[in-house]
């Protein structure tokens, strides 16, 4: 009771202050100066008023989107730490929406590397790269939509259960935000040592995977039955799936963030079916009262 005590005396301020007005409004300002700050940069490196072989010597205009886009898909991924104690199925939501994103950045990524001053024909594997992200983020932001209109949200615990429920997941979120900002934290050491900055988008679902493995462990305590056995099992196997997309080469990455889309859509409407048939069933064949 008192590791309870802890997590949900720790966890709730945390949350309110990333979702805090002023924090967006921080947050915001950061993403402003860091796109201005990346432009002043290129256009120093233009003029060639910096020193070459340095780190910032290698930033140029069409960077500063990326490198914006890179932040700004940091910040999602602490704001997905928050919504896990919320559901899994929101969850896995927030998920699909980082994915989409990611799936722009890499297009703003190819878009970094052309340049103007060659012809479009001698270029035109970066464009279909480009094209072939930024119409998969398209369609999986048109089915994310599909997604969050077929849940239907079922309380699984006892009213009596439902709190020691919430501050478990709570504990959970925790673990994911430590192992989030340690990942960054690696990525920031790499950067500064070997002037190149890699995100660990790839690894941190990887994280995501085991901590919805340990969610479902969890919610095993509290139920039993097959319909969400089953549901919660299939959503460890969407963040699966999402993790290959991000590991797989250009035209591979788009085909399989759609399919994990279209299977998450899919536990979500056959459970739903599911369970209104099984309670149908019950209630067809409950014996008349006394």
């Amino acid at each position: 009771m008192k590791l309870l005590n802890v997590v949900k005396q720790t966890y709730e301020p945390v949350r309110d202050f990333w979702e805090s007005r002023r924090t967006n409004h921080f947050l915001s300002g950061v993403l402003v100066s860091v796109f201005v700050l990346c432009m002043v940069v290129a256009l120093l490196n233009y003029l060639g008023w910096l020193p070459v072989g340095g780190l910032l010597s290698r930033v140029h205009f069409l960077q500063a989107v990326e490198i914006s886009f890179t932040l700004l898909l940091f910040f999602e991924m602490i704001s997905l730490v928050f919504v896990i104690p919320q559901s899994i199925a929101n969850s896995i939501g927030k998920q699909i929406e980082i994915l989409s994103l990611v799936l722009l950045r890499s297009s703003f990524k190819e878009f970094s590397h052309y340049n103007f001053q060659l012809p479009l024909q001698s270029q035109l594997e970066s464009v279909y790269k480009m094209v072939s992200d930024g119409v998969g983020a398209l369609l999986v932001f048109l089915l994310l939509s599909t997604y969050y209109g077929v849940q239907r949200h079922r309380a699984i615990t006892e009213e009596g259960d439902r709190q020691e429920f919430v501050v478990l997941k709570q504990f959970i979120a925790l673990l994911v935000l430590a192992t989030l900002l340690a990942l960054s934290g690696h990525d920031l050491l790499h950067m500064v040592r070997s002037g190149v900055w890699v995100q660990s988008v790839d690894r941190f679902y990887l994280i995501l995977i085991f901590a919805d493995l340990l969610f479902m462990l969890v919610a095993f305590r509290y139920t039993l039955h097959y319909p969400d056995i089953f549901r919660y099992s299939a959503f460890v196997l969407v963040t699966v799936f999402i993790r290959f997309s991000l590991l797989a080469p250009v035209y591979y990455n788009t085909l399989l963030s759609l399919f994990s889309v279209l299977f998450a859509i899919a536990v979500v409407y056959f459970h739903n079916l599911f369970t209104d048939g099984r309670l149908a069933y019950l209630n067809k064949n409950q014996p008349p009262a006394k």
